[in-house]
C-alpha cells in the first residue's frame, strides 16, 4: 500500500477519498432512498450509502468504507485503479467535494432548562405512556439524570466525570400534540445520557435515545423477575453519532465488549454495521436489534400481550365462578 500511495500526491488521495459517494453512485446504479440518511443500491444484497458520513456498507458481505473502497467493491478495481477512476472521472463541481475538516464553533456554557415544581407530567409520560418501569424512573430522578422543566417537558441530562452537566435533551410529554424533542443549546454529545454500570463490568450497551435505553432496561427487568440487577453500562448516543461511545470507552478502559442496540430500520442497520467495523479490532462487538422498530415499541407490545393475558385470566375466572353458582 505504501508503494501504491506514492503514485499519487496526498491531495489526490484526499480528493478521491472525499468524492460524494451518493452522487457518484447515481451515475451508474439504481439508487433508492430508504431512510432519513440512507440510500440503497439495488442488486447488491443490502448495500447502503449514508450521505452524511459519506460512507457505505454492504451487510451481506460485511464490507464498507469510503469512496475508494466503494469503487473497488462495486467495479472490481484495485486500490490504484479506484483512485485513478475517482480522480479521472470526477471534478469538485460535478460531485460536490466533501470537506473532511469541519470547523466547529466553540460551545458556550450549557444552561439547563428551568425545573418545574412537579414531576407528575414527566412521570405520567414515562411510566404510563412509554411503560418504563417506575423504579427505574425514580432512580434516574434521584440521580438527577431526568427531571421535568417548567414547560412540562422531560429533560435527560448527561454529565462529565466531574459531575458537571454537559448535555441535555428535551422530550415533550403532551400526548395530544406532536411532541417536541431536541438538544438544549450548547449540549456536547460526547457527554450524552448514560447509566454507569458496576466498576468491574466489561460490557456496554449502546442505544439511539434515552427512551430506548430505559425501555431495554425495563424489558430486562420484566423478563428477569424479582431481584433484578443490571450491572453493565448503558449509553445513549442521542442519534447515530458515536461521540458519546468514543468518550465513554476512553473513560472506562475496563470495557471489552460493545453491544449495539440501535433501531430496527435502515438507518439503524447502516450505523450498527459502521460502528462494528470501526470498533471490531479492539472490542468484541455484537449487534442486537429489537423485534419492532425500537425497544420502546417492543416494550409497549409486551404490555399489550400482558394485558390481553390478564383479561383472559379474568374472563376465565368469571366463567368458573358462574359455573359454580349454577
Amino acid at each position: 500500500m505504501a508503494y501504491e500511495r506514492r503514485r499519487f500526491t496526498e491531495e489526490q488521495i484526499q480528493f478521491a477519498n472525499n468524492v460524494n459517494i451518493l452522487e457518484y453512485a447515481k451515475q451508474s446504479f439504481d439508487v433508492k432512498k430508504v431512510g432519513t440518511n440512507s440510500y440503497k443500491i439495488e442488486g447488491y444484497g443490502g448495500l447502503h450509502i449514508n450521505p452524511v458520513t459519506n460512507k457505505w456498507n454492504c451487510f451481506c458481505q460485511n464490507k464498507g468504507g469510503g469512496p475508494i473502497q466503494f469503487v473497488m467493491f462495486t467495479e472490481n478495481k484495485s486500490w490504484v485503479e479506484a483512485v485513478k477512476q475517482l480522480i479521472g472521472v470526477t471534478s469538485i463541481n460535478a460531485f460536490n467535494y466533501q470537506k473532511t475538516v469541519k470547523r466547529e464553533e466553540p460551545k458556550g456554557k450549557l444552561i439547563l432548562p428551568e425545573k418545574n415544581n412537579t414531576y407528575k407530567h414527566m412521570m405520567a409520560y414515562l411510566i404510563q405512556t412509554r411503560k418504563i418501569d417506575k423504579d427505574i424512573v425514580y432512580r434516574l430522578i434521584k440521580n438527577k439524570k431526568i427531571y421535568e422543566d417548567k414547560y412540562k417537558n422531560c429533560v435527560f441530562v448527561g454529565y462529565d466525570n466531574k459531575g458537571e452537566a454537559r448535555y441535555a435533551s428535551i422530550r415533550g410529554t403532551n400526548t395530544n400534540i406532536e411532541r417536541f424533542r431536541g438538544d438544549v443549546k450548547n449540549s456536547d454529545k460526547a457527554y450524552n445520557f448514560c447509566i454507569e454500570g458496576n466498576k468491574n463490568s466489561s460490557k456496554v450497551y449502546v442505544f439511539e435515545s434515552p427512551i430506548d435505553l430505559m425501555s431495554y432496561l425495563t424489558l430486562k427487568r420484566i423478563n428477569s423477575g424479582n431481584g433484578f440487577k443490571f450491572n453493565d453500562h448503558l449509553v445513549s448516543l442521542g442519534g447515530l453519532s458515536d461521540k458519546a461511545l468514543e468518550r465513554y470507552l476512553i473513560e472506562k478502559p475496563n470495557i471489552k465488549e460493545i453491544n449495539l442496540c440501535l433501531d430496527n430500520d435502515s438507518d439503524g442497520y447502516v450505523a450498527a454495521n459502521r460502528l462494528k467495523e470501526k470498533y471490531k479490532d479492539k472490542y468484541i462487538v455484537n449487534i442486537e436489534y429489537p423485534n419492532e422498530k425500537d425497544y420502546n415499541e417492543d416494550l409497549k407490545k409486551l404490555y399489550e400481550v400482558m394485558n390481553i393475558q390478564k383479561e383472559n385470566l379474568a374472563h376465565n375466572k368469571d366463567s368458573e365462578e358462574e359455573e359454580l353458582e349454577i
